[in-house]
């Protein structure tokens, strides 16, 4: 695999979370479709599963980073 499709692949797998998916019955991968909401404390986002393309919201708990501002 060459350096350019392995770094397209982290991409990938770097916007999925495995969730429970109502519809399949099961943790399923789930990719980031749409953010929602950002908080200090919190980022709301629109999930997509990958099996069955239903849609779900889940909310990722980890501080978002603080962006530098350059003047």
């Amino acid at each position: 695999m060459q350096d350019d499709e392995l770094s397209f692949m982290e991409d990938m797998i770097a916007g999925t979370e495995l969730l429970m998916c109502s519809t399949c019955g099961e943790e399923t991968l789930h990719a980031h479709d749409e953010v929602l909401d950002v908080s200090p404390v919190a980022t709301e986002l629109k999930m997509q599963c990958t099996c069955c393309q239903t849609t779900r919201t889940w909310t990722d708990w980890t501080p978002p980073s603080r962006k530098v501002r350059q003047n």
